[in-house]
């Protein structure tokens, strides 16, 4: 799957399946009716969506569900499409808003210290 975009509801049964694996559709479709009262028919709906996009993979025996993406995939696809939405594709407009809000406290700054490490270990693999 190239493209990682779900929606919310297809999110909410992509953190089910992450939550469970391996779970069978049968399971999948119970929790749906006891999470949201929803029907088996509708619940199939949004897993056939799931299976079209290549999101999860469904195995015999038991229709065995198999999520084929993760949740970072899936959270660093949604980053980059709020990144070129919000900042047109800036990172450094991105950062610059996120950091120009207000105080850092010591957490912040130790993130922000490991953000820079990593960058800069990101940028000497890309050198070599």
């Amino acid at each position: 799957m190239e493209d990682y975009k779900l929606g919310a509801i297809e999110s909410r049964f992509a953190d089910i399946i992450w939550d469970n694996e391996p779970m069978t559709t049968k399971e999948l479709v119970d929790a749906f009716a006891e999470e949201l009262n929803w029907k088996r028919p509708t619940t199939y709906s949004i897993l056939k969506k799931l299976l079209e996009k290549g999101a999860v993979r469904r195995e015999e025996p038991g229709f065995v569900l198999t999520p084929l993406v993760t949740r970072d995939q899936v959270a660093r696809d949604k980053t980059v499409r709020m990144v070129d939405k919000m900042y047109n594709g800036s990172m450094k407009l991105f950062l610059t808003g996120l950091l120009g809000g207000g105080k850092m406290d010591e957490k912040t700054l130790a993130e922000l210290t490991e953000l820079t490490e990593l960058l800069e270990k990101a940028k000497e693999e890309k050198e070599l």
